[in-house]
């Protein structure tokens, strides 16, 4: 059974809606030159001189609708005059950067007529893509049903009402010959007649739970159905597909045996480094204002060194010191045991619930990265004496240790700062994803996902979490719980 499609049927639409926004925005300006020059324009020579700037404008204008959230499922449930509203913010700073370019070098600018009738198309073009979009999301729904074969099956059930009901039209379930469902669902038949009601109700997947997965009997029911032409697809990668993360509560050895040869060995082997060292160089060369910004605010604040080093779990557990901006007093832990960070924490320096929230604090991870301990995106790495409490509590939890920890990641841009170990769990969720399906398309991804949180102050506007209640053990509990030891307070 194959437990990637659900995570790569996303990212594939993701990914088609970003290429097809630029290839429109690129078409836009291409036409735009035409109206203007005569019909031999594509060939004149001096008009190559626009075609950089007009792939860079088009992968710009892609990269800012990410950012702002116009692939997401979810982003398609708001007001078509939102939409149009956040497609002309995108033109019009794009347009702004394509201007910027092509006036550093005058003979390459393009004319205010031409930017007029290429900004003008361009909206057009792009307007309709998304409308196109908003329609197919809202009118379409995939008919889909759930086998059951307990009343813990029932709950999923109800729990994939509840998260995909906006996605997927659960026309109901189908239970094993001697299980009798007393849930509210409706009761579509039995397994025995599993391709006459998958015909009956024109189903276009039908969704396993683990244990029907691993019922050696339901093997050539599912293989008949899949050559049918009807998807199969266990519970676990319906919940990849729609929320993006990995439910703790239904992962499975044979899940873990999967995902771990889902990546390409050549990126996490040698890519995934030349990433790394590629945007930790770009990160220094972009971001060392913020940082000698932050360094100011620190010295003129308070007394203490401006670096803050301490000790944090990398891959496979090996333990190295990471680098931050100190954000909080000198003795802000003077006590035994360590002490969380919470959100407007009391014991932060001036600003530095600032450098906080924007993550300047972080800059210097930068060299972390390049000295090879941590990776640009991946999970976060945790305190050693956190993780050693958190892998008894927390199922599958030391499986996050066999990625390289990031500066951002996956479990970041999605999951707001946790303090409890049901947190943990949810952020957890995430990484299991990430370790899954990381790729350099993906890292990109993160890397706008990041752009957005900082540029929202720390906050993801579009965050949507639905798996499980907020039930959370208190993050003072934890402290309490592990040997006392004098740790810092980042």
């Amino acid at each position: 059974m194959n437990n990637n499609g659900g995570s790569e049927k996303y990212w594939v639409g993701v990914l088609r809606h970003f290429v097809v926004d630029a290839v429109l925005f690129a078409t836009a300006f291409l036409l735009g030159i035409g109206l203007r020059f005569e019909s031999q324009w594509f060939w004149k020579r001096e008009l190559e001189l626009y075609y950089p700037g007009i792939l860079i404008g088009a992968v710009a204008f892609a990269c800012i609708a990410y950012i702002l959230n116009l692939y997401s499922l979810r982003s398609h449930n708001q007001d078509p005059f939102v939409r149009s509203l956040l497609i002309a913010l995108n033109l019009a700073l794009v347009a702004g950067m394509m201007m910027g370019f092509f006036y550093l070098n005058f003979s390459a600018r393009i004319g205010r007529g031409v930017m007029f009738l290429s900004a003008m198309m361009a909206y057009i073009f792009i307007v309709l893509h998304h409308l196109y979009l908003l329609h197919k999301f809202r009118n379409y729904r995939e008919r889909v049903a759930l086998i059951v074969t307990s009343e813990t099956d029932e709950a999923e059930a109800e729990l994939l009402t509840e998260l995909g009901g906006h996605y997927l039209n659960l026309v109901g379930i189908i239970h094993y010959d001697d299980y009798h469902p007393a849930g509210r669902l409706p009761v579509l038949g039995r397994i025995g007649d599993l391709a006459n009601v998958v015909s009956r109700e024109q189903l276009e997947r039908v969704i396993c739970t683990n244990q029907s997965i691993l019922d050696p009997n339901m093997c050539q029911h599912f293989c008949k159905l899949r050559y049918s032409g009807v998807t199969v697809m266990p519970l676990i990668s319906v919940f990849e597909e729609i929320s993006q993360c990995v439910p703790v509560d239904l992962v499975t050895p044979e899940w873990l045996m999967n995902a771990s040869g889902a990546p390409h060995m050549l990126y996490i082997k040698k890519l995934k480094r030349a990433f790394d060292i590629v945007a930790a160089i770009a990160g220094l060369l972009c971001f060392w204002p913020f940082l000698l910004l932050g360094i100011a605010i620190i010295k003129l604040s308070s007394k203490g060194p401006v670096l803050y080093r301490q000790v944090r779990c990398g891959r496979f557990g090996k333990p190295f010191r990471v680098l931050k901006l100190r954000t909080m007093k000198a003795d802000a832990e003077s006590g035994d045991t360590a002490v969380w960070a919470s959100k407007n924490d009391p014991r932060a320096i001036p600003g530095g619930n600032f450098l906080r929230r924007y993550r300047i604090d972080e800059i210097p991870q930068l060299w972390n990265v390049l000295r090879g301990e941590m990776s640009f995106v991946g999970p976060r790495p945790e305190r050693p004496e956190f993780v050693a409490q958190l892998n008894r509590q927390i199922p599958y939890f030391q499986e996050r240790l066999l990625v390289q920890p990031g500066i951002t990641g996956w479990a970041q841009v999605n999951y707001p700062y946790g303090a409890s170990i049901e947190d943990a769990k949810r952020k957890l969720e995430y990484d299991l994803y990430y370790a899954k399906n990381m790729s350099v398309f993906l890292d990109l991804f993160i890397l706008l996902d990041t752009v957005r949180i900082i540029l929202s102050g720390g906050v993801n506007p579009h965050h949507h979490h639905a798996l499980a209640s907020r039930h959370s053990i208190p993050t003072a509990t934890l402290a309490k719980q592990i040997a006392p030891q004098p740790v810092a307070a980042e």
